[in-house]
């Protein structure tokens, strides 16, 4: 069964038997027995002819959904003693998490643990934690609240949000609009209802919503309003502090993974040296 999941998942990814069968190192023959031996086992179709291509059937996808994270968990297991110590997985960072502090300490994190190694994905939060979800990765790093009983999640740190000035001057303008992430952000949905109670001044003027904070920095560097950027992306750009000012107001930042990856022996070590540089950077 495994070696037909396997041509599935291959098959899904790639589009075609002939480049499945090319990635996996097999003839386009032993690809597709796998997979109709699969469906013969499970006595579901899960595959159909799509002109002279083959695609999954809605049974193949549900199929896949279910058993792909259980496949990759099972490959992503630490390798025994006869092989090496060392562990390979997936690990996703939310896009803001990335263009700020998120490869730094990940990078400091990794010099303390020399028998992980990491396969890097950048996302938007909400895309990111579907991919964990279906266990393409195994670890992620992103603005997380929601209650999933499908994933794990660690708290790394509440990550302060700034008022930054616009053309970065000592004082906020009081008649140009607010510049921030859109609405549909995992960080407007972690943050926006407090932002309104606890700033509700910063909404007396329009509001414009961008799909980046990078966006937002640009956009208020040249005077277009003033814009609201995670503390992070202040540090890395170098700021002023006479240029911005924290707001009483957090993004949750999380590392969050399977409940099963959750119990390896690495994550525990990785959790604790990764929340420690994160704090270390934000103290600097």
């Amino acid at each position: 069964m495994l070696d037909g999941i396997e041509a599935l998942i291959a098959l899904e990814k790639y589009g075609t038997v002939s480049e499945a069968a090319t990635r996996l190192r097999l003839t386009q023959s032993a690809v597709s027995k796998r997979i109709q031996s699969l469906q013969v086992e499970l006595n579901i179709k899960l595959v159909e002819p799509d002109g002279r291509r083959v695609r999954l059937t809605q049974d193949g996808y549900q199929f896949l959904s279910k058993a792909r994270p259980l496949i990759i968990e099972l490959k992503n297991l630490t390798l025994n003693s006869e092989r090496s110590h060392l562990s390979f997985f997936a690990l996703g960072l939310s896009d803001s998490i990335a263009g700020s502090f998120g490869p730094f300490v990940v990078s400091e994190t990794l010099k303390s643990l020399p028998g992980l190694k990491l396969d890097f994905h950048v996302h938007r939060s909400l895309m990111l934690l579907e991919n964990i979800s279906l266990g393409k990765y195994q670890l992620g790093i992103c603005t997380f609240e929601e209650n999933r009983k499908d994933l794990y999640s660690a708290h790394l740190i509440d990550e302060p949000l700034v008022l930054l000035h616009s053309e970065f001057r000592n004082k906020p303008s009081k008649t140009l609009p607010l510049i921030t992430i859109e609405e549909n952000s995992a960080t407007w949905k972690n943050v926006g209802n407090i932002l309104k109670k606890e700033h509700p001044q910063l909404f007396s003027n329009n509001v414009i919503y961008v799909e980046s904070f990078m966006a937002v920095y640009q956009m208020t560097k040249v005077g277009l309003g003033n814009g609201l950027i995670p503390l992070g992306l202040i540090k890395e750009l170098n700021v002023k502090k006479e240029s911005y000012k924290k707001l009483k107001v957090n993004r949750t930042i999380s590392l969050i993974t399977r409940k099963t990856v959750a119990q390896l022996d690495f994550f525990e070590p990785f959790y604790k040296e990764l929340k420690n540089n994160i704090e270390s950077y934000f103290d600097a």
